[in-house]
């Protein structure tokens, strides 16, 4: 299942928008705040797209924290992890797929496995 991106579908809530090619077909879409005068931060979705695929989502508070739903992919879409995180911490339920590509669930409580 390939996941296909368009760069259209980036926004930024605050600041403005950057993107830079990493090389080797990938992408980087993020925002930059102001937070105060000179003091730029990195704030918002960041979403890192390779040969248009999404392969990175995330989000970050105006802290800098990870904040909200991370998905992370490989290089045709197939999601790898996926969950919350709350405070740049782990929370609730994480679904992860290894190489073999089974999936399993595992819980988190602020950053903690509850569940293998």
């Amino acid at each position: 299942m390939r996941v296909a991106f368009s760069a259209a579908e980036f926004e930024c809530m605050l600041g403005d928008k950057i993107s830079v090619g990493l090389g080797d077909g990938v992408t980087l879409h993020s925002c930059s705040w102001e937070k105060t005068p000179g003091n730029f931060v990195r704030f918002g979705p960041l979403q890192l797209i390779k040969n248009s695929v999404l392969i990175l989502s995330l989000e970050t508070d105006r802290s800098g924290r990870l904040q909200g739903k991370f998905t992370s992919r490989d290089d045709v879409g197939i999601i790898l992890e996926e969950g919350q995180y709350r405070d740049g911490l782990k929370e609730g339920e994480w679904h992860i797929t290894d190489k073999q590509g089974n999936r399993q669930v595992v819980t988190y409580r602020a950053g903690v496995a509850l569940t293998p």
